[in-house]
């Protein structure tokens, strides 16, 4: 079954060992595992706001975030974030992605990113704060299956390789956007300015990413992932003016 599929591979929940994934029609899915993962996450932040200071329910929160995936990516990110800011030739960016050791640029990439979880889960109000961590990682998984919509595969074997390609790519389109309205949780304007900055990031990372490697990876996906999740996460701390504070009804 697809969903099942798309389970296995974005969280912890698969079979030992098992490392070729169909995802043809599983990434179909990946939205729906997102809310999976967005509802496991309430509940670590419920339970643990419940028993130990704010700082560290945030901060094992942010600990679980990265467990239910199993760092897969985390990792997608230290190794895009090597091999883009790398300035080598393709070839050898695509090296620096398949390599298993992480240099000060991943390291760097990879602290920021968490530290960046935290300190916006330790400034958000509680109830917010439970409707930002429902919402990121559903436009994360979002951001996963529009990608494979607009770029293509750049290499010619991988984990995702089966999440790309020229079929159900409307119907890939459609599951991808079809959640967005779900992030109105966070109230409508921040909802709409995460949303705009979600575009301005998805288009310019995808274009620096299909200009230097030619296409998507798995790192590169879980990249995205996380650097949305980010983002959903800040726009969800700020201190926005409200719609009809801006636009007064006559």
């Amino acid at each position: 079954m697809s969903l099942p599929t798309a389970l296995a591979y974005l969280t912890i929940l698969r079979p030992p060992r098992k490392r070729q994934f169909e995802l043809g029609r599983a990434v179909l899915w990946f939205p729906v595992v997102g809310l999976f993962i967005g509802g496991f996450l309430c509940l670590v932040w419920w339970g643990s706001f419940q028993i130990a200071p704010r700082a560290v329910a945030a901060l094992a929160t942010v600990l679980a975030w990265t467990w239910i995936t199993g760092g897969m990516h985390i990792d997608g990110l230290a190794n895009t974030s090597e091999a883009l800011l790398s300035w080598r030739s393709r070839t050898h960016m695509h090296e620096i992605l398949s390599t298993p050791h992480i240099g000060p640029l991943g390291m760097t990439a990879v602290f920021s990113l968490l530290a960046t979880k935290v300190v916006a889960l330790d400034n958000l109000p509680v109830e917010r704060a439970a409707a930002a961590l429902f919402c990121a990682p559903l436009l994360g998984r979002c951001t996963q299956v529009l990608a494979t919509c607009v770029s293509p595969y750049a290499k010619s074997e991988g984990i995702a390789v089966t999440a790309f390609g020229p079929s159900r790519v409307w119907m890939r389109i459609a599951a991808a956007l079809a959640p967005l309205p779900l992030l109105w949780q966070l109230g409508p304007e921040r909802a709409l300015v995460a949303i705009a900055g979600w575009i301005v990031l998805f288009v310019a990372l995808t274009i620096r990413i299909r200009t230097l490697l030619g296409g998507m990876t798995g790192g590169t996906l879980g990249a995205l992932t996380e650097i949305v999740e980010a983002w959903v996460m800040v726009a969800a701390s700020l201190d926005l003016p409200s719609l009809g504070r801006l636009w007064p009804m006559n």
